[in-house]
């Protein structure tokens, strides 16, 4: 029998080309963002949905007055409680995505500096009570609420962006879903209780909220040693109370304009502010689960990939789906005034003037986001903190101005717009600029 040579033989193995082998590596890329993202978003839209019912609850239980209050306190320990635990957070965070291997001793420094600011915390907003509060709601009730804001939530905080960092989304999505479901729970239990005044709400939030702090500790806390290092503390001391006051001046351009309406019109307007806010807010979720995936991809591949195009691209998306989600929920609200109960339908003659401000200030977050992966935290601070009093003083300008509610809702959207520009010169000009330079 003649045998052929090795090399004369045809072997019929299909071979696959470069561009179908590239094209299997981005359906695989794409297909593991997706889920990822799905994971995210699944535990986000439960939140959403959880988040819906306490909203609904309490603020149709709730006075417009107590609202207005409730909110005002909330805002000022949400604002203060960007101190708990003197950024460390933001570190923990950071070694999650990036260098596991310290995430024990930023977990132990996290702890020890929670438990040294929580009393400055209390300090820092006695001042206020006695400056705004005094009239509306006693100090017993101001505490426990700053409690919930500065303690125990942060932890429950703290504890989802690890996991996020981790890539657990899943655990991720129960730590705070499960925290707001207690929320939620809390909300029912206030409804059901006959007694419909902050006082008796401040005790029943404080309740719930700690049940959430020791839910998340104890079943999605990793399960690392902690490892308290003092030079570990001293070292990144600096870098993190710069986060601090950077996500203070950022969270504050949400909160703050709630302390100036309180300080120059009456709780039952701070009230249909709020709930005119938390309606913004809801459309926005989608957004907020796409920047977890996005912060820890910019963390992990180290500006090599950022481009401009890229991040307008992206601006762009967070824009039109901003707009379309709020559009979509003012067209229902319009048709059905009382759909989400009496004291939401209140907020809707706001709401219908707010067309641009949920775009912007979806933009805002995601520069805030760019800053933070970029470690931009001094150029964060600042400008964040100029944002703040640029805000605050327009905002008790046309309140001091301008009468009607909707009249001065109007120039909402142009005080929106002008912090935008700001940011984004700072943006493309410090961030990116110095990279393509």
């Amino acid at each position: 029998m003649k045998i052929k040579p090795l090399n004369a033989i045809e072997l019929d193995i299909p071979v696959a080309s470069r561009v179908s082998r590239l094209r299997e590596i981005l359906v695989g890329i794409f297909r593991a963002q997706f889920a990822n993202y799905l994971q995210v978003f699944a535990g986000t839209g439960v939140r959403l949905g959880l988040q819906a019912v306490y909203f609904l609850i309490l603020a149709n239980t709730l006075s417009l007055h107590d609202m207005g209050v409730f909110a005002s306190t909330s805002s000022t320990g949400i604002m203060i409680g960007c101190f708990s635990g003197l950024g460390f957070s933001s570190f923990a965070f950071r070694a999650a995505a990036g260098k596991r291997r310290s995430l024990g001793g930023y977990l132990a420094v996290f702890y020890v500096s929670w438990l040294i600011s929580l009393p400055l915390c209390f300090v820092a907003a006695l001042p206020v009570f006695y400056l705004l509060f005094t009239t509306s709601i006693s100090l017993t009730a101001f505490v426990v609420i700053i409690l919930v804001e500065a303690g125990t939530w942060r932890i429950v905080e703290m504890i989802h962006q690890v996991n996020n960092g981790l890539g657990r989304y899943a655990s991720a999505s129960l730590v705070i879903s499960l925290g707001t479901a207690l929320r939620a729970a809390g909300a029912v239990t206030f409804l059901a209780s006959g007694k419909h005044d902050i006082e008796t709400w401040a005790a029943v939030y404080v309740i719930f909220n700690i049940a959430a702090m020791v839910l998340a500790v104890a079943a999605y806390q990793p399960r690392i040693r902690l490892r308290w290092s003092p030079a570990l503390f001293i070292g990144r001391l600096r870098d993190a109370l710069l986060f601090s006051v950077a996500y203070c001046a950022f969270i504050s351009q949400n909160e703050i304009d709630k302390v100036v309406m309180l300080s120059l019109a009456d709780q039952r307007t701070v009230g249909i502010y709020a709930i005119a806010s938390r309606i913004i807010d809801f459309t926005s979720v989608p957004i907020r689960t796409f920047y977890v995936l996005y912060s820890r991809k910019l963390i992990l591949e180290r500006r090599a990939l950022n481009q401009i195009r890229r991040s307008l691209s992206v601006e762009v998306a967070i824009a039109l789906t901003s707009t379309v989600a709020f559009a979509a929920l003012l067209t229902i609200l319009s048709l059905w005034p009382n759909l989400l109960g009496h004291n939401v339908a209140s907020a809707v003659p706001l709401l219908a003037v707010l067309l641009a401000v949920p775009a912007f200030k979806n933009l805002l977050e995601y520069h805030s986001e760019l800053f933070f992966a970029y470690q931009q935290m001094t150029v964060r601070a600042v400008l964040a903190t100029s944002q703040v009093a640029l805000k605050a003083a327009a905002l008790a300008l046309l309140l001091i101005c301008l009468g009607n509610i909707a009249e001065w809702g109007v120039w909402l959207n142009a005080i929106y717009i002008g912090l935008y520009a700001l940011s984004a010169v700072i943006v493309y000009s410090l961030v990116f600029g110095s990279k393509d330079k």
